[in-house]
């Protein structure tokens, strides 16, 4: 029986010596860290008052001030260990602080914010040169005047704007080897562009694009990588709530603000504990007017590009009809004349004279079916001149005198010019000067160069015109009769719009005439150094 109660008896003794050990520990740590954590708190007080003694907050680069509220929070939570890393780490920075002095920091402080706008400013700059490549497809063009592209177009603005967005954040990553998604964020501006251009489904996918584009480079960065979802979620609402029309000016003000309003909330509401509530709210307005700014004048500045670009094809169209003006002035009236010439001349049995003035007419008209956008050299064109001269000379007989007087020199001949540039103002000297003269007149064609420029005078000895019709000739007139003096005004006109076009201020073109003595019209334009 002895034997048998002795192990029951040192298990007793174990278990009690256990106990009492278990309860010395417990005390013994219990006591170890209320003098830790008093400590802390004093070491947590000095370092208080040592702050506001070095008055740290006008260039705290370390972030002093920052790490000091998050260490208000850990005491609170009673995390000791942590508590302590921090009064370390805080006691490092104010002596790196006071090792560099107030000046030095200060100057680092001016420095940090001069790299903040810097990047601000290079970020623009990307935006603007990749804007400007978007603007050159017609995808986003027409998306952009219409306010409902085609599904065919919708899948290439997608692509189109997920490349551009992504490639906007790979500046921050080879940069930094991180984006610089805390304040201007182009991700999130150009998503929000995508959804005000395409519509729910482009804002969507590009928005869904490139969240997963963020998940996967920086998995860490908590629910933040959804934000270009729900950016492109806002904008997509916006244009579907104005049922796919152009959206205007105050709606695309506010849905710009409301895709930065978004991301600046974001951005500061995680540390809205520690930074004073008007910062906190002047933080998210800042932030919000300059993206919602930046979405607003891309559209209004896209809108203003397309307009133009729309007005000079209106232009172009323009210039196109007036010269197919031109061309059917010369085709049914110059054929019915010139075939009641040739008609003439065969009643006369003159078989090689009328052989003659049909190949003058079909070298006539194969020179008007070239395309409207031709130019010619100016060799060709004093070509076809003579052409429409020697029909015109078959026509009129003695009536009509002729004298040239060409002296350029091949470079000069070789300057290219639009075509029927020269032949108007021949025609409008033998149609409403000579021939309206009883005995006729000499028409005088001139060209010479002066200095690098080429000038040529088309001169007539006709009936010429007074003033008033004078300072009419280049103001823009309604369709006129081919006979009236109105249509020679359309015509000169015609050619200072061409030739302006091509030369600019370059060119130049006066006209001077005299009534009963005729009129002489003198151009000057650049000569060709080819």
């Amino acid at each position: 029986m002895i034997f048998k109660s002795q192990p029951i008896r040192w298990f007793r003794l174990i278990f009690l010596g256990s106990l009492i050990a278990g309860c010395l520990i417990f005390c013994h740590s219990q006591i170890f860290a209320a003098m830790s954590k008093e400590e802390i708190l004093s070491r947590y007080e000095q370092i208080i008052v040592k702050t506001n003694q070095m008055n740290v907050y006008g260039y705290d680069l370390q972030e002093v001030t920052f790490k000091l509220k998050t260490m208000t929070q850990i005491l609170l939570d009673n995390k000791l260990d942590k508590a302590e890393r921090l009064l370390s780490e805080i006691e490092r920075n104010l002596k790196v602080i006071e090792a560099k002095g107030p000046e030095s920091m200060h100057r680092e402080r001016r420095l940090a914010w001069l790299e903040v706008y810097s990047d601000l400013i290079q970020q623009m700059a990307i935006f603007i040169v990749l804007g400007l490549i978007l603007l050159r497809f017609s995808f986003i063009k027409e998306s952009l005047m219409s306010g409902a592209p085609s599904w065919r177009s919708i899948w290439k603005i997608i692509f189109a704007i997920s490349f551009v967005s992504i490639f906007s954040a790979s500046f921050g990553l080879i940069r930094y080897g991180k984006s610089a998604w805390s304040f201007v964020d182009l991700q999130v501006i150009w998503v929000g562009i995508s959804g005000l251009i395409g519509g729910i489904w482009v804002g969507l996918i590009v928005g869904l694009a490139n969240s997963l584009f963020r998940l996967i480079v920086i998995p860490q960065f908590g629910i933040y990588f959804m934000l270009p979802f729900f950016a492109g979620l806002i904008s997509a609402l916006f244009y579907h709530l104005q049922r796919r029309r152009p959206m205007g000016l105050v709606y695309l003000l506010v849905a710009g603000y409301f895709v930065g309003f978004l991301h600046s909330i974001c951005v500061y509401i995680p540390i809205y504990h520690y930074l004073p509530g008007w910062t906190f709210l002047f933080a998210i307005a800042f932030l919000s007017i300059i993206e919602g700014g930046i979405i607003f004048i891309f559209f209004v500045l896209s809108r203003q590009m397309l307009l133009e670009d729309r007005r000079k094809e209106t232009e172009r169209q323009l210039f196109r009809t007036r010269l197919q003006f031109l061309r059917a002035q010369i085709n049914p009236h110059f054929l019915f004349n010139t075939l009641n010439t040739i008609a003439a001349i065969c009643g006369e049995e003159n078989a090689r004279r009328a052989r003659e003035l049909i190949i003058q007419l079909s070298t006539l008209f194969r020179r008007l079916s070239k395309g409207e956008g031709d130019f010619v050299l100016l060799k060709d064109e004093f070509d076809y001149i003579d052409a429409y001269l020697n029909i015109e000379k078959a026509r009129f007989g003695d009536r009509l005198q002729i004298e040239k007087d060409i002296r350029l020199s091949e470079n000069g001949l070789a300057t290219q010019v639009p075509i029927l540039v020269l032949q108007p103002i021949v025609e409008n000297a033998v149609k409403h000067g000579i021939s309206r003269k009883a005995e006729g007149g000499i028409l005088t064609i001139k060209a010479e160069e002066m200095e690098t420029n080429v000038v040529i005078e088309i001169r007539d000895t006709g009936i010429g015109m007074d003033e008033a019709t004078r300072l009419t000739l280049f103001q823009d007139q309604e369709a006129a009769p081919l006979e009236s003096e109105e249509h020679a005004g359309i015509a000169l006109s015609n050619i200072r719009e061409r030739m302006e076009k091509l030369f600019g201020d370059q060119f130049e073109i006066f006209v001077e005439s005299v009534p009963g003595q005729g009129t002489n019209v003198k151009i000057i334009f650049p000569r060709s150094e080819d």
